[in-house]
């Protein structure tokens, strides 16, 4: 199969992801680009290496903060939802550049979104190292929490 230097890198990183989380963003690639993806995904996995460790040596800072240890999917998100603070689930989601930030806000009762929607709006973006400690505790509390 020929593929491009893209479609490997891209193949690389979503090898580090959790498996619902490749279904996921395959699903929404035009169907011959995802055949490519799953087919180099085919071939990592053949591999049985440490992808998440692979991925941060061949791919470095473009792969920061994206592996399975610090990845939480939609429904883990929306869980911290219930046992975070507007203002601390609003920098959540700022964390998660890669998520649909809307999507989520369009998932809690109306006032809740109004008010994470505000917050966002205020805390566009974060530096790097915040980014990365929010993930972090955010993993954590989702993992402890049954609810989130």
């Amino acid at each position: 199969m020929t593929s491009s230097r893209g479609e490997r890198k891209c193949a690389l990183m979503l090898a580090t992801l959790a498996p619902a989380d490749q279904r996921q963003l395959l699903a929404g690639l035009p169907a011959a680009t995802a055949g490519r993806l799953r087919g180099l995904l085919g071939e990592l996995r053949s591999l049985r290496l440490p992808m998440a460790d692979l991925a941060q040596s061949l791919l470095a800072d473009e792969v920061a903060g994206l592996t399975s240890e610090t990845s939480l999917d939609v429904n883990q998100l929306m869980g911290l939802a219930a046992v975070l603070p507007d203002a601390w689930y609003a920098r959540v989601l700022a964390a998660w550049g890669e998520v649909d930030r809307s999507f989520c806000v369009s998932l809690l009762e109306r006032s809740r979104a109004t008010s994470v929607g505000r917050e966002l709006s205020v805390v566009a973006s974060l530096p790097p190292r915040l980014t990365q400690a929010l993930k972090a505790e955010a993993v954590l509390l989702a993992a402890s929490d049954p609810r989130a």
